[in-house]
């Protein structure tokens, strides 16, 4: 079998807008706006530069239906640039596509292909020995098992199962189109490309099973880094799995213990958390930081005051003070 990589991503959500950030003044606004359409702006530049053989994408590209069709030609331009590079891309819609009764009219490039809703599809990638097995969500919520009607692996052929799904359940996340891992060993395919689930996760390694996560967090619920993974296959077996960080502004969670601070030290040691982080993150990133203050006794929290610039207090444990910052190098 011959070597080659594909990019795996998932969950895009193009021109989702990112939330809880409305009561917060100075932030910078169309930074923010095109988040995700920066990201995916990353996604395929990543593409290009890597010089991948093909893209996949495992469902929830869009959003729901757009507001205008600036949406979809964006999709089509970033699809071109993909297309004058040679890279091939294989969607799946989700359920958030599904939703979408505007997608359905977009005209996709020559190098899209996407898998129908009605049944399992496959396609295949002849000069490689790929075969891509896959089916769209019909609808908004699909709580039937799918992977049952996929068809079995092909022969002398690196196979992919692309999958929109939460397995037997995930935190947060609707269960849709379940199925255990047994299901997915039980086809012999070589790689699950799955979506649905916005944490990066690899849930089995033989076969491997895979989900990238978003490529931009939207919410304090989606801290961290945020991208997609390029997988590496040697002689029909995978060699290596690499995260790679797209997004653009990243979301994080800041646990500050100010048990032995007084209320005036406070904005000193804000200020020493948030500067360490950034140091930590090495990104350059903006950063939407949420901070969480603990104090580890009841006479602390009655001396803790409002601290102005900050607009925060220190509260007892369990109970915690939390507060927003937008903070950038």
């Amino acid at each position: 079998m011959s070597s080659f990589r594909f990019l795996h991503a998932a969950d895009i959500h193009l021109d989702s807008p990112l939330h809880g950030l409305s009561r917060y003044d100075g932030l910078p606004v169309e930074e923010i706006r095109s988040a995700t359409r920066s990201a995916f702006d990353n996604l395929i530049q990543c593409a290009i530069d890597e010089a991948v053989d093909f893209v996949v994408i495992a469902g929830d590209l869009f959003d729901g239906d757009w507001r205008d069709m600036g949406t979809g030609l964006y999709f089509a331009r970033a699809m071109g640039r993909l297309d004058q590079a040679g890279i091939p891309a294989f969607i799946i819609a989700g359920n958030h596509d599904a939703a979408s009764a505007i997608s359905r009219t977009l005209t996709w490039p020559p190098n899209v292909r996407q898998f129908g809703p009605r049944r399992p599809e496959t396609h295949r990638l002849p000069n490689l020995a790929v075969a891509l097995h896959g089916q769209s969500f019909s609808t908004p919520a699909v709580t039937d098992n799918l992977v049952l009607s996929y068809p079995a692996a092909e022969a002398n052929s690196f196979n992919i199962g692309v999958l929109h799904t939460a397995l037997a359940g995930r935190p947060g996340h609707a269960k849709y189109a379940p199925c255990g891992v047994e299901d997915l060993r039980g086809k012999g395919y070589d790689y699950w490309a799955l979506g649905h689930v916005h944490e990066f996760e690899i849930v089995n390694d033989n076969p491997y099973v895979v989900f990238p996560g978003n490529v931009q967090g939207r919410t304090i619920r989606e801290a961290g880094a945020k991208g997609a993974v390029i997988v590496t296959v040697v002689d029909g077996e995978v060699s290596s799995i690499d995260r790679i960080d797209l997004d653009v502004v990243r979301w994080i969670r800041l646990d500050i213990d100010c048990a032995g601070s007084s209320p005036g030290g406070l904005p000193d040691l804000i200020r020493a958390e948030l500067t360490r982080i950034h140091g930590a993150d090495g990104s350059g990133r903006p950063m939407i930081v949420r901070v969480s203050l603990r104090a580890s006794s009841q006479a602390q929290a009655r001396s803790s005051t409002r601290l102005g610039p900050f607009g925060t207090t220190c509260a007892p444990s369990p109970r915690r003070s939390r507060q927003t910052f937008m903070s950038r190098r």
